[in-house]
């Protein structure tokens, strides 16, 4: 029995991998149509909760590469849907925004979120939702403990 839990607890990066995989795959496809790909969704959905913080916010909060975040929101400043403002108290940094063109995609964005979840949560009762949440927060809580130690 022993080694069947320990082989079961083995499997949960597994799965949390195979999990990020098909999210990838499902939200680019969502998306598509509006040519998102990428972070990009990740980076106009941020800006909408929390207009005008920087890229490195962005990069530390998605545990992103710094370069790849700078790469995809010139993408989507080339593309109207973002814009950058010089950072009044350090002018070596720029506060991002949506446009009108960004904002018109966060409804759709949020849609393809909410199919996401309404997927993988089929037959969940709400309490199993909510254990899960918190289950992966501890994950994530764990990992940046880790993280920010190494």
């Amino acid at each position: 029995m022993a080694d069947n839990k320990r082989k079961e607890i083995l499997n949960i990066g597994a799965r949390i991998s195979t999990l990020q995989r098909i999210h990838r795959r499902f939200i680019s496809s969502y998306l598509s149509k509006h040519d998102l790909s990428g972070a990009m969704h990740m980076i106009l959905s941020s800006l909408h909760s929390k207009p005008g913080v920087s890229q490195d916010y962005l990069s530390v909060r998605f545990n992103m590469d710094k370069g790849i975040v700078a790469r995809q929101c010139k993408i989507l400043e080339s593309r109207n849907l973002i814009r950058r403002e010089i950072n009044d108290s350090d002018h070596r940094q720029y506060c991002l925004y949506l446009t009108e063109d960004g904002e018109a995609l966060i409804p759709e964005i949020y849609n393809g979120y909410q199919e996401w979840t309404d997927m993988i949560c089929k037959d969940f009762t709400d309490e199993e939702i909510e254990a899960a949440c918190q289950l992966l927060t501890r994950m994530v809580q764990n990992c940046n403990d880790l993280i920010e130690n190494v």
